[in-house]
């Protein structure tokens, strides 16, 4: 049931955005131990984007999903879910846009994946703004 719950809400959040947005990257983050600990990695992940590339946006939160809004200007964002699959956590990434700039939104998706990395890494983020979208 638990599996089926999970894959319906996943299917529903990417059928929703895929409705709004005119694209979507998917990343998957590996796997972490706890929820908690993916739920603080998520949101250090993106407290390290705005601090390093800005974006007045905001976050919101579920037990299991955090979302970052308008990480640039009003037309991308990102959601960082942590579903539990066969007793791990299995992190990923989704972000999207409502506009046609692809390669913003994949930028972004490479800056907040490699942040992640990082987070999970132990190490602290040496993100480097480019000035790029």
């Amino acid at each position: 049931m638990k599996r089926l719950t999970l894959a319906s809400a996943v299917s529903f959040v990417i059928l929703a955005m895929a409705a709004n947005a005119e694209g979507w990257t998917v990343t998957d983050l590996g796997s972490v131990d706890e929820r908690a600990e993916c739920m603080r990695l998520a949101e250090a992940t993106v407290d390290t984007y705005r601090s390093s590339y800005g974006g007045d946006g905001f976050t919101g939160r579920s037990e299991w999903t955090l979302g970052g809004y308008d990480l640039r200007g009003e037309v991308v964002d990102a959601l960082i879910i942590c579903p539990i699959e066969a007793g791990l956590v299995a992190p990923f990434l989704i972000v999207y846009n409502s506009d046609s700039d692809n390669e913003a939104r994949e930028t972004v998706a490479t800056r907040l994946s490699d942040i992640w990395d990082q987070q999970v890494a132990g190490g602290a983020p040496a993100a480097t703004p480019s000035g790029s979208k």
